[in-house]
């Protein structure tokens, strides 16, 4: 359920004092966000030891010291120069956050080690390596990091550098296998002669070969000054970011979102730095609502439909708000857009947590919590508190979707929190189904269409989660019989009940299974249905 990380360990100046951590989180709110203290040559302590040994699990240190010494100044100027960060060997928040984040030492031909027995297991993962996980870069490991930057679009040096690194052991679901868009020359600017499309959101922390697009497109017009563009997306990329949506008339949030992406990429009237600045458009909405229903323990979020009404559901997220002693507080709340990657719990004693949004100054949403910074060690107790309450107020949810509101919800987001309504059981049954299949979320309405074939068959009950449920629920509510929830692509018991309701109706044996006849039977009645629907030529005059 966990992604093994390497060992993360941050620190904060507030923390020097701080009460040990006891492993009874489950009830520790009034976080405080994690900052980091900048460390230099002849500092000691808990935080430079912390420091050295993830160096050293890098690659980049041979060994700790206990003392920032002039090894420790040479492997933080090394990893500097590989990320485009000003050269000082001091480690400074923004090194330090490429340090503990997602670091990468580059490597080539001759190189021996971990850090090449886990690039070799990467390629083998992606069948472009054939030969021994040996640790050793010989010239079939060459060849094979030739081939993968072949594929993705990057320079084919047949060298590991950060930039390969970060992309071959990143998420590659999303990524398409293609040579890179052909341009077409402008003056000045390049015009892609095809749409660039959008990867993801990018903001502060983002890691990964599409920041380094990004700032090497920004670098052209004319934003992006520093030296040398790099995989990290930290404070001189979002001031880039920001100066260029300024001059673009967008909204100045420092964030890569589809909107500065299509402009930054796919406009051919986009505005360079030495341009007229283009008016700001009118403002779009914010884009999700958040209502957290204390009585079922879930968290559901909305988008708007056409009429910038929000009630197109988007997510399901189980959760555990505060105790009865402590409750979480009713009452509609605007988030201010403060977040912090880690927070802690001072007030209750320590303990850590991720992905921390403020709701208030008193509540906010964070993940369970985890021990001492580490995501590798999570404290398992509050895990398993999901679906109850169990915080001092604050709105702990799985990992994943407190990184996903970390990553979508910001500024100007409204978030409800009440515990008078009547409970959705569908609902709040996907919400405990997720607590162990967090990837499966609400499937969007794009995913269906009455008019296409049906999904091949496969059989579906109480519990099931897919495309086929979901065409099944969506053609139910088509034909009449799926009404009193909302479709999500997981079998409820509200699905069932509807399940039972269509079979009576039509004379199949009624067990609330999406069985052989059943699925026949909606087959039967879909293709029915699109046979007597009028043709757009049709419906013309």
């Amino acid at each position: 359920m966990y992604k093994r990380h390497p060992m993360l360990a941050l620190f904060c100046a507030v923390m020097i004092l701080l009460v040990p951590f006891s492993g009874l989180a489950e009830d520790m709110e009034d976080p405080v966000p994690v900052e980091f203290v900048t460390l230099k040559a002849g500092d000691t302590g808990d935080m430079l030891t912390a420091l050295q040994e993830r160096l050293v699990q890098v690659g980049y240190l041979q060994e700790t010291s206990g003392t920032y010494d002039q090894a420790t100044t040479d492997a933080v100027t090394a990893l500097q120069a590989n990320y485009g960060l000003e050269e000082t060997g001091i480690a400074d928040a923004e090194t330090q956050e490429v340090i503990f984040g997602e670091c990468y030492l580059p490597l080539s031909e001759g190189s021996t080690g971990e850090q090449v027995k886990a690039l070799q297991s990467k390629l083998k993962e992606q069948s472009l390596y054939s030969g021994e996980i040996d640790g050793s870069y010989a010239q079939t490991t060459t060849q094979a990091v030739s081939l993968f930057q072949q594929l993705y679009s990057l320079e084919v040096t047949g060298q590991a550098d950060v930039q390969t690194l970060a992309l071959i052991n990143g998420d590659l679901s999303d990524r398409e296998i293609f040579a890179g868009p052909t341009a077409t020359p402008k003056p000045s600017i390049t015009v892609y002669a095809e749409t660039v499309k959008y990867p993801r959101k990018l903001a502060y922390g983002s890691k990964g070969a599409d920041v380094q697009q990004v700032q090497e497109r920004l670098k052209e017009l004319g934003f992006f000054t520093y030296k040398k563009t790099t995989t990290g997306f930290y404070k001189n990329t979002q001031a880039a970011v920001k100066a260029f949506q300024k001059q673009n008339g967008l909204p100045e949030t420092g964030i890569v979102n589809e909107e500065t992406w299509n402009v930054l990429f796919n406009d051919t009237e986009v505005a360079t730095v030495n341009d007229a600045p283009r008016p700001s458009p009118e403002p779009t909405p914010v884009p999700y609502t958040m209502d957290v229903d204390v009585r079922s323990q879930v968290v559901k979020v909305y988008t708007y439909d056409e009429n910038k009404d929000y009630n197109v559901l988007v997510r399901v997220m189980i959760c555990s708000t505060g105790t009865t002693k402590y409750p979480s507080k009713p009452g509609t709340y605007t988030l201010s857009g403060r977040k912090a990657r880690w927070c802690t719990f001072p007030k209750w004693g320590g303990g850590t947590a991720q992905y921390w949004t403020k709701i208030d100054s008193e509540i906010a949403f964070h993940s369970i919590m985890y021990i001492n910074y580490n995501p590798d060690n999570p404290n398992m107790s509050t895990y398993n508190h999901l679906g109850s309450r169990a915080s001092h107020g604050c709105i702990r949810l799985h990992t994943t979707d407190a990184k996903w509101v970390y990553d979508n919800c910001g500024a100007g987001t409204i978030v409800t929190i009440h515990n008078d309504s009547n409970t959705d059981k569908e609902l709040a049954a996907f919400a405990r189904y997720r607590k162990s299949n967090a990837g499966n979320t609400v499937m969007p309405a794009s995913a269906y269409d009455f008019e296409a074939e049906a999904p091949a068959y496969q059989k579906a009950r109480n519990g099931s989660y897919g495309a086929v449920v979901f065409w099944m629920q969506k053609t139910m509510e088509k034909l009449g019989y799926f009404s009193d929830t909302v479709p999500t692509g997981y079998f409820g018991p509200m699905t069932q009940s509807a399940v039972k309701k269509f079979q009576k109706a039509n004379g199949i044996k009624v067990d609330g299974v999406l069985g052989e006849k059943t699925y026949a039977k909606l087959v039967e009645l879909q293709k029915a249905q699109q046979k007597t629907a009028p043709s757009v030529s049709a419906a013309m005059p």
